[in-house]
Parts: C-alpha cells; structure tokens; sequence
C-alpha cells in the first residue's frame, strides 16, 4: 500500500562530545526505526484505502536547548494541510533532560515523551483524515515505539 509516515529531526550540541554521540545515536536510530519502509508496508493496508506513497504523516523531532527554546519562545505544535491530507507534527524536546542520560534511559524516556505528544495530537485531529485511520494506527505506533524502547528492531541508524 506505501509508506505514510516520514520522519526527520534537528538536534543541537548536547554539552559535550561524547554526549553529542550519544544523543546523535539516539535519535537516528528512533527516527530510522518509525520511518523504516518494510514496516510502514506492512501495517499501510489497514490504515489506508487509497493504494500509493502519500504522505500523511510528517513528524519533526527537534532537541533544543532549554535556553534557546525559552529566548526564542519555541514549542511544539501541529497543523494538518487538507489539500494534502497531512498532518505535521513539529515536537520540541529539551535536550537538557536527556543529555546526563545512559542511552537506554535516554531511548526510553524520548519514545515515551514522543509517544505520548504524537498520539494526543492524532487524537485530535483523527477527524481530519480523510485516507487514514488514526484509531487504527495508534496501537500500531505504541508497539513499535515498544520495539524501538527495548532496542531490538535491527536498523541501523542512518548516517544523515
């Protein structure tokens, strides 16, 4: 059926080098895993009817500073374009929390804050939609981001 979801980030120096990596490692492999093809074919036919590579998704993950999020009155937000049938997701995470974090717990505590932010939004505008079933999708996306919590899906992350 296609893929349906796409998924970038912007992510700014965590403090040090090594926490720069760390933070680096993270966050690819969390975009690769939820922008992965072979798993957005899988689950495509019970989310859409209309067969194709549409985008209906677009989630920007973007890691700031503490500091440059309050001087320049940045936060996250959402807008559907109807004449796309897209819903974009911008989410900003305060790099601050995360940086002092093992990868593990860092992993853990980005797929909850992700989860939980994307989800309110597609309840929300679940009604927009008019080629794809969130309802259908969230339970789909909670386990996955499970698979990508517990480090077991395979892909690397990319080098992008």
């Amino acid at each position: 059926m296609g893929t349906f979801l796409k998924v970038t980030f912007e992510a700014r120096y965590a403090g040090s080098e090594e926490k720069n990596q760390k933070k680096s490692k993270v966050i690819r492999y969390i975009a690769d895993n939820l922008r992965d093809m072979p798993w957005q074919e899988s689950i495509s036919s019970q989310l859409r009817k209309v067969d194709g590579h549409h985008t209906n998704l677009y989630l920007v993950l973007r890691l700031f500073d503490i500091k440059d999020i309050e001087e320049g009155k940045l936060k996250s937000f959402a807008r559907y374009k109807k004449k796309e049938d897209k819903l974009v997701v911008d989410q900003m995470l305060i790099i601050n929390e995360y940086s002092d974090l093992p990868e593990d717990e860092m992993r853990i505590k980005m797929c909850d804050e992700i989860f939980e932010y994307v989800k309110e939004i597609l309840i929300k505008y679940k009604d927009r939609f008019q080629d794809f079933d969130v309802i259908a999708f969230i339970p789909l996306l909670k386990e996955r981001i499970e698979k990508i919590k517990t480090n077991e899906l395979v892909i690397v992350a990319s080098n992008w």
